[in-house]
């Protein structure tokens, strides 16, 4: 089976469009955007899908922590 400049473009263009959502999934829900990386990678998205539905994620750690009352530090960059 030979790929065509079309089949490329395509494949590129796909690959880079479910990078940017999961990546912003794994964002927003408190993780480094790297983690839209491992995606695409066979049978590890499997294990992050679960690691990920089932895992107390950052940000509800954080908001627990400022829902009892806790003072939220601000790395230093």
């Amino acid at each position: 089976m030979n790929f065509t400049f079309k089949d490329w473009i395509a494949l590129v263009i796909s690959s880079v469009l479910a990078y940017a959502i999961f990546g912003n999934i794994s964002s927003k829900a408190g993780y480094p955007r790297w983690h839209g990386l491992l995606m695409a990678i066979p049978f590890v998205n499997v294990a992050v899908l679960v690691m990920f539905a089932y895992s107390t994620w950052p940000i509800e750690s954080e908001l627990l922590q400022l829902k009892l009352g806790g003072s939220r530090q601000i790395p230093l960059n």
